[in-house]
């Protein structure tokens, strides 16, 4: 029973506002209207019409709602469950193209330590091809450059495997994903490899930040609607609510 209460508070608005006016309606005329005289003539005719209209609704409304309106919260809740699988796997990537910086300091670090008022110090800290980033390559390790393609790669595999199951997604969440995907920090990632006289990250500060804006607004999306799902992702590492 709870779960069909739950069913039905999801139902549009707009549907529950015209059912409980039909209800009303159906049993003001029934209950009320019948055992009174005609206000003027043929108001009983009209009152009979409204009446059977009222119940054409409700009786719409209950096929509707079992039919249509549970199958699809039901292949919402399956594909929520992959959706929201994905979505905190990006989040994860986002975390950890910052956290084995914070981590060189502080092995202990984690994502929510970052104080992004000092997030250009911290990225002109790191050399781009120093090879000691947290990333195996024919057995050793890989540059921050490498570590950032393995995540921004793994980033678009969940973005595309979201973007499959489109007709079945909230468009707030696809707008989010949309502005994430092409935010400057993906444009402009060439410049991580054509720029010569900065050697670190921190002439990217900018295009990092507004992409951690973006992903603020994934994260607090996902808390709200997908939290049940956040210890599924298998790359899961130090995830907290409202870390930025």
């Amino acid at each position: 029973m709870p779960k069909i209460i739950k069913y039905f508070l999801k139902v549009r608005k707009d549907l529950l506002a015209i059912l409980i006016t039909a209800i009303l309606t159906y049993f003001s005329i029934e209950l009320w209207f019948n055992n009174h005289s005609e206000f003027f003539q043929g108001a009983n005719k009209i009152g009979q019409f409204i009446s059977k209209l009222s119940i054409s609704y409700i009786s719409a409304f209950i096929f509707y709602f079992i039919v249509v309106h549970i199958k699809n919260e039901k292949d919402k809740e399956n594909i929520n469950e992959y959706v929201g699988y994905k979505v905190y796997d990006i989040l994860t990537s986002a975390h950890l193209f910052i956290q084995p910086f914070l981590r060189i300091e502080n092995n202990k670090a984690s994502f929510d330590d970052l104080e992004i008022n000092k997030l250009h110090t911290l990225l002109a800290s790191i050399i781009r091809d120093s090879k000691d980033a947290p990333y195996i390559i024919n057995d050793e390790n890989g540059t921050w450059l490498d570590w950032w393609e393995y995540l921004k790669e793994s980033t678009f595999k969940s973005f595309n495997h979201i973007y499959d199951r489109y007709n079945h997604i909230d468009t707030k969440l696809i707008k989010i994903l949309t502005r994430m995907e092409n935010s400057l920090f993906y444009t402009q990632w060439d410049m991580l490899y054509i720029i010569e006289h900065d050697k670190t990250f921190g002439f990217y500060s900018t295009q990092i930040k507004m992409y951690l804006s973006h992903v603020k607004d994934l994260q607090d999306y996902a808390d709200k609607n997908l939290s049940e799902y956040r210890n599924m992702t298998p790359a899961f590492m130090g995830y907290k609510k409202n870390g930025y």
